[in-house]
């Protein structure tokens, strides 16, 4: 049975003026042409995609999380700032969807993000949001059998500019799919809603302004097998992108999942 959860892009590396590094008075360097206004409201020009630029991650699994934070309105605080040895550092690299196997089975699609160790998600951005086209396996013949699904139409795992009260929901269709070595068909339901902002502490970074994004994921085959459900929170901050994600255990059923599957925070 196929279970999926798409990594929400970690595609921008700057600075916030508001973000704070205990013990250490210099900032991460800055993208140029990113300006944090740190209005609330998250455009296209505070998520840029930066291709061939590596962003490092401390991600953890099986660990415990906090995903429903402490206060109400703008001063909710999350405090994910353990420094656990156990962490992987793990590096985020986008490029370009033109030189892959699957590019032809894409159209529109403009690059590509690791999903796991052998599968890659294709996406496309513009100043409306970021959109994901499907999934396919990194090698055209991998031993495990050939993964190529992609959607009937891009889904929008991330709508902009975004802020606290935007929601929306998406369906991906898939007809005609290939998971690891066999035919596919199904959809994929996503809920998506940004409903809190505040403050985000992570290992040696504090982060002000952050915005936090839920994602439900519901994939459901089309002959036999039952749905599948996955829940997720990504935090965002203007000229950073994603700071941090943490995904639930399959069928979990609480919005504020206690225990994450996976752990993802920026490592700075």
């Amino acid at each position: 049975m196929r279970t999926m959860f798409v990594s929400i892009a970690a595609l921008a590396l700057a600075a916030c003026g508001e973000n704070q590094t205990p013990g250490d008075e210099t900032p991460p360097p800055l993208v140029a042409s990113c300006v944090p206004d740190l209005d609330g409201v998250l455009t296209a020009a505070e998520v840029p995609v930066l291709l061939d630029q590596p962003l490092t991650f401390r991600v953890g699994t099986d660990v415990a999380v906090d995903v429903a934070g402490a206060g109400s309105g703008d001063a909710v605080r999350w405090d994910w700032s353990e420094d656990r040895a156990g962490d992987a550092l793990v590096d985020q690299i986008a490029v370009a969807l033109d030189d892959q196997w699957y590019a032809g089975s894409f159209p529109g699609g403009r690059f590509v993000l690791a999903f796991d160790d052998a599968t890659d998600g294709v996406y496309r951005a513009d100043d409306a949001g970021l959109y994901l086209m499907g999934l396919a396996s990194r090698a055209e013949a991998p031993a495990g059998g050939r993964t190529l699904l992609p959607y009937a139409a891009p889904v929008a795992v991330l709508r902009l500019p975004l802020a606290r009260g935007d929601r929306w929901t998406e369906v991906g269709t898939i007809t005609g799919g290939t998971l690891r070595g066999l035919p596919y068909n199904g959809t994929d339901t996503y809920q998506i809603s940004a409903d809190a902002s505040g403050e985000l502490h992570l290992p040696y970074v504090r982060f002000t302004a952050a915005l936090r994004v839920r994602t439900t994921l519901t994939s459901t085959p089309a002959i036999g097998g039952s749905s599948t459900v996955v829940r997720q929170a990504t935090f965002f901050s203007e000229c950073f992108g994603e700071i941090g994600r943490a995904t639930s255990r399959l069928g979990e059923t609480n919005d504020d999942f206690t225990t994450a599957a996976t752990l993802r925070r920026l490592a700075l």
